[in-house]
């Protein structure tokens, strides 16, 4: 009988052990699982426009598991990209110190801090996400940013320089490094006003500044007043023709084009920029200059092309073709150039290869106008 009973409890005692094991195996299971089902909801609930809820839902998985760094920096962005900045800064730090090889937590923050005027951290914070990923150019925009507020404006211009090296048609890159240019410009003329008040680099400062804003009609009467004071400085009449053409004085400028010229006939700027207006008049003075520019500068994708157009012109399709060919080399983002190589092969007699190459065109020219017309939804 002691024997049986012996035999009941090993058996119950077993069966409970077994219980307890299967009950930590569930506990340790069921978070995981809760976990990712919280995820998925909280993402259709950020898809769905249901913010508040999504929230909620990463504040509830970062309760089950305080380890997630994802999870955490999902929380902190979503409260950045709806304006709750204060309340970002504590999870997307968070993140940063569970994985601190983790570079969008600090990317973020530099953000967040940047938007809340707190500089230095958001130097600390941007200059830490750009080491952990050199590729992030937003980060690297930013930083950028961050170094014109903290008046470092050396190191601004360098990044900003190889951002629109590696990217020449970021109007955020553009914008940002107009008015750095800008900044740069009034203290130096500040500077030149104070040492020589008369001195022409004044109005050539004034011209740069007029420029970068776009506000080519003045551009153009400040250089013509540097030329005033330094007639026999030749870059001043390729800046003032430049001017002018920027105004819509073609006549003017062309003008002022063949006297850059006369002062320095090795102007490459002023060759081909001239041949651009030359083109419907006189198409083979356009030829003769647009090549002498590619000669002492071959990587001109404008001069290639303008080079190209001359030629049609003067009915030499095939040459024309070459000419288009290696100004797509150069730019091959450029979809008027594609028109114009679609022209060259018509006039060859090539109706596939010009058919082609106008498809290409229209596809290229659709994109272009679809990345416009969302540009100016997001900025509304």
């Amino acid at each position: 009988m002691k024997a049986v009973l012996r035999t009941a409890s090993q058996v119950l005692l077993t069966a409970l052990a077994l219980f307890v094991l299967a009950t930590r195996s569930f506990a340790q299971e069921d978070p995981g699982d809760r976990i990712q089902q919280l995820y998925a909801e909280a993402k259709q609930d950020e898809s769905s426009g249901h913010i508040d809820e999504a929230v909620q839902k990463f504040q509830e998985i970062v309760r089950l598991d305080p380890t997630l760094a994802a999870a955490y920096n999902n929380l902190g962005r979503l409260y950045y990209q709806h304006g709750r900045l204060q309340e970002a800064v504590q999870p997307l730090q968070r993140a940063s110190q569970i994985d601190p090889k983790l570079e969008p937590p600090r990317a973020l923050l530099g953000f967040v801090f940047f938007q809340l005027e707190n500089y230095p951290e958001a130097h600390r914070e941007l200059k830490e996400a750009v080491r952990l990923n050199p590729s992030d150019s937003t980060a690297r925009l930013f930083l950028a940013r961050t170094l014109v507020q903290l008046n470092d404006l050396d190191g601004a211009l360098k990044i900003l320089t190889q951002l629109q090296h590696q990217d020449p048609r970021n109007s955020e890159v553009l914008y940002t490094l107009g008015n750095l240019y800008s900044t740069l410009a009034e203290a130096t003329f500040g500077k030149i006003q104070t040492q020589d008040p008369n001195s022409y680099l004044l109005e050539v400062v004034l011209g740069k500044v007029a420029e970068i804003r776009q506000v080519y009609t003045d551009a153009a009467e400040h250089y013509k007043r540097a030329i005033e004071r330094a007639p026999d400085v030749p870059d001043l009449y390729y800046r003032y023709a430049h001017a002018l053409w920027a105004a819509g004085d073609s006549n003017g400028a062309l003008r002022a084009y063949n006297q850059a010229l006369e002062r320095n006939p090795y102007d490459y700027r002023a060759q081909w920029e001239s041949a651009r207006i030359m083109l419907s008049d006189n198409p083979r003075e356009a030829l003769r200059r647009a090549s002498q520019a590619l000669e002492r500068k071959p990587g001109i994708a404008e001069a290639q092309t303008i080079r190209g157009r001359a030629l049609l012109a003067l009915e030499k399709p095939n040459d024309a073709i070459d000419a288009f060919k290696k100004a797509i080399a150069l730019d091959p983002e450029d979809p008027a150039i594609h028109f114009q190589l679609a022209r060259a092969y018509r006039q060859a007699g090539l109706t596939q290869e010009a058919q082609n190459e106008n498809a290409i065109y229209e596809r290229m020219d659709k994109a272009a106008h679809v990345a416009k017309e969302q540009k100016q939804a997001d900025s509304q």
